[in-house]
């Protein structure tokens, strides 16, 4: 059942307003070199021939809301000391918030469309987001080489879907990267296309014998993922800001209405904390 919200946004795209909004902001982001303010005041930089470039530029950096709101609840939850952003993308869910005792901030991100844009950021932002750590390169299971396929909106750049670009890039294991201490308390987001078993298993020894908390995107979700989610982690879905845990039945029925009738307040992002 459609919502308001969602009435609402479908008529202002069939309107054609979306394009000569986008295209104001295209000409303002390019007129400014990429740079914009998200809504807490951090200078992203962006690609303004990048459909996602110019989106986020619309919306402030907080284009996708429910992961953005999650990280920032999450966030002043657990107050991480090391936080992990697999799939960064233009950085813009790790700098939507503030860190309290944040030691390190590890973003990776494949996309070499996206990582000059990223460099920018985060070299302006340093001052603020101290120990920020940038992976050029897709979190994986093991250290290798891939191709990812590469699309002109770079929030779909992908190591599974094939398609006629595509560029080589590293792969690697962020445990073998990544030291954590004792005393370390660890959040993490994934969103990678369809690669998040790969990326999450070669996490793993970042989460044995610790209390760990993230979120991961389940929209490409298949059954063996699903599987792997709730085999090893608490998983609850959210609706509209809050969880609801879920079994495995519940969380493959939950994701296949979903695909069949829409999401609607479901966040395509299930929150994920050790058992």
């Amino acid at each position: 059942m459609p919502t308001f919200r969602s009435t609402l946004r479908r008529a202002f795209h069939q309107s054609g307003a979306q394009h000569v909004r986008r295209a104001a902001h295209r000409i303002a982001l390019r007129t400014r070199a990429g740079a914009f303010r998200n809504e807490i005041g951090v200078i992203l930089h962006a690609d303004h021939t990048d459909i996602r470039g110019t989106e986020l530029a619309v919306y402030k950096g907080n284009l996708d809301r429910n992961a953005v709101a999650a990280w920032r609840r999450l966030v002043a939850e657990v107050r991480p000391t090391v936080a992990i952003d697999v799939g960064a993308n233009y950085g813009e869910v790790a700098f939507s918030t503030s860190y309290h005792g944040l030691r390190e901030l590890h973003l990776v991100e494949p996309n070499p469309a996206v990582l000059p844009w990223l460099r920018k950021t985060i070299a302006a932002a340093n001052g603020n987001y101290p120990g920020t750590v940038l992976h050029a390169g897709a979190a994986s299971d093991h250290s290798a080489t891939a191709r990812l396929y590469l699309h002109e909106h770079t929030g779909v750049a992908s190591l599974r879907v094939p398609n006629d670009r595509g560029v080589e890039v590293e792969c690697f294991r962020l445990d073998e990267r990544i030291r954590l201490r004792d005393d370390d308390s660890l959040l993490f987001k994934i969103d990678v296309e369809g690669h998040e078993q790969a990326a999450l298993e070669g996490m793993a020894g970042l989460f044995h014998n610790r209390s760990v908390t993230g979120i991961c995107e389940v929209l490409h979700a298949d059954e063996d993922l699903l599987g792997y989610l709730c085999d090893r982690f608490a998983v609850a879905l959210q609706y509209a800001g809050t969880e609801r845990p879920v079994d495995e039945p519940q969380l493959r029925d939950t994701l296949a209405r979903a695909r069949e009738s829409g999401w609607g307040d479901l966040g395509k992002d299930v929150v994920l904390r050790s058992r």
